[in-house]
């Protein structure tokens, strides 16, 4: 009787579509991207902390090789100069091995995402960086959100997704789970270092965050989606 009514539960327990949880966060991160930009449209208590860190570290910067090292490991973290070759890479050698275009086109979405979205907060905000020694909306900067974050978060997390996940090339849900730690501190260190070298302001990082969250969940959606049904000719 009671192994009856466990099965009973388990078949009429309701079954989600295949795209709720890539299409709920990726709305998640778009309304917390949009209530970023708002609060620094504010000037609230969301960027209470960006000038006196910039202050802070200001007045540490390293210098000589230090310098260099950490501005590489940045660069490497999220610059689109290194990031999208890794990413493109990846994505052709997968879509290779699978003989299927949908890694590519999935990259491709979310980097479109980053792109479009990103530029137009930018360009729309005209947020001054830290090194123009003034915090201004509306001018000639670009700085909110980090693109290096937005970088970091869709290369790293996505290119977990492509080899691990579940659509992966080799899908190991324990490699998944532990390469997704890797992705997250790679991640971490990229928004540090970036508020550290004081290229950004420390609310210009979770900005970044959320935007990159909201391109790898469109490039999710791709991928987790079924393939197309062509109707059959009549014999």
């Amino acid at each position: 009787m009671v192994t009856d009514d466990v099965q009973t539960r388990v078949s009429t327990r309701r079954e989600w579509p295949w795209w709720a949880p890539s299409v709920s966060a990726g709305l998640l991160s778009a309304a917390l991207l949009g209530l970023m930009t708002w609060l620094v449209v504010e000037r609230g208590w969301f960027i209470a902390w960006d000038w006196d860190f910039h202050v802070y570290v200001d007045a540490r910067q390293p210098t000589g090789v230090t310098k260099d090292l950490l501005d590489a490991l940045a660069s490497l973290g999220g610059q689109r100069l290194y990031t999208l070759p890794i990413i493109a890479a990846v994505g052709l050698y997968v879509a290779y091995r699978q003989r299927s275009i949908r890694v590519p086109i999935a990259i491709a979405s979310g980097l479109a995402t980053v792109l479009v979205i990103g530029y137009w907060i930018k360009f729309g905000l005209g947020r001054t960086p830290p090194a123009s020694g003034q915090d201004v909306l509306y001018s000639v900067g670009q700085a909110f959100p980090s693109g290096h974050t937005a970088n970091a978060t869709l290369t790293w997390f996505l290119l977990v997704t492509v080899l691990f996940g579940a659509q992966g090339l080799w899908p190991d849900p324990v490699r998944f789970r532990r390469y997704l730690w890797v992705a997250g501190a790679l991640v971490v260190v990229t928004g540090f270092l970036m508020t550290a070298l004081d290229y950004h302001w420390v609310s210009d990082i979770p900005g970044g965050m959320a935007l990159g969250v909201l391109a790898l969940m469109i490039s999710v959606t791709v991928l987790r989606a079924p393939a197309p049904r062509w109707p059959r000719r009549p014999e």
